[in-house]
């Protein structure tokens, strides 16, 4: 979000002041404008006006597609008289009206392939995501590392591969790498628990 000067007269999408030209204002596309100070801060209310945002325009492309698969449906049920009859669909040479139902045929497939490249982009406007969402995951990876891992124990690090954990940090371990003799703080999320094998 940033701060704007209103160019337009608009409404708060919070409490339903009018924003009138020059006032000061905050801003941000998928979530709206809002008075200086009513802008959402917490996550899930972030979350929340960006959601409604994207269900008004989910529903534009969900509508679209819905139109598209009608028209396409209706295309593929002309003619029903000849359409399965297989002597007039395998005969050979050229048939005008084949032809035309054929070329009918492909404008309606073409179009319930766009249709459902539509239905996938709704879903995935639906699927509202926001900047903090990534690291929250990433904060819990590292607490479930947490649980396996301490001090002492082996770890093997994408990069820099095996090595022993000498300290606990809140979002790192220090650890020192065996090949290079090296010590390097490392995020939680950049190594895995060496198990050890088990003689039987």
């Amino acid at each position: 979000m940033r701060q704007i000067v209103v160019k337009y007269e608009g409404v708060c999408a919070k409490c339903g002041a009018t924003l009138e030209v020059g006032q000061p204002a905050i801003y941000e596309k998928t979530t709206g404008i809002f008075c200086m100070g009513c802008e959402p801060t917490e996550v899930e209310e972030i979350r929340q006006y960006r959601q409604v945002k994207a269900d008004v325009k989910a529903d534009k492309y969900d509508s679209w597609a819905a139109k598209r698969e009608k028209d396409a449906t209706a295309r593929l049920n002309t003619l029903p008289e000849v359409r399965h009859d297989w002597a007039f669909i395998t005969q050979p040479g050229h048939i005008p009206l084949r032809a035309r139902m054929n070329k009918s045929d492909d404008i309606a497939y073409e179009s319930l392939g766009k249709a459902s490249e539509m239905r996938q982009k709704a879903e995935s406007l639906r699927n509202v995501s926001v900047k903090e969402d990534a690291e929250r995951r990433r904060q819990a990876e590292r607490e479930a590392q947490d649980k396996v891992i301490g001090k002492g124990s082996r770890v093997r690090d994408f990069m820099f591969g095996e090595g022993t954990v000498v300290g606990v940090y809140k979002k790192s371990y220090r650890v020192r790498f065996a090949e290079s003799g090296s010590t390097y703080a490392r995020d939680k999320t950049f190594v895995r628990l060496v198990q050890e094998e088990v003689t039987p």
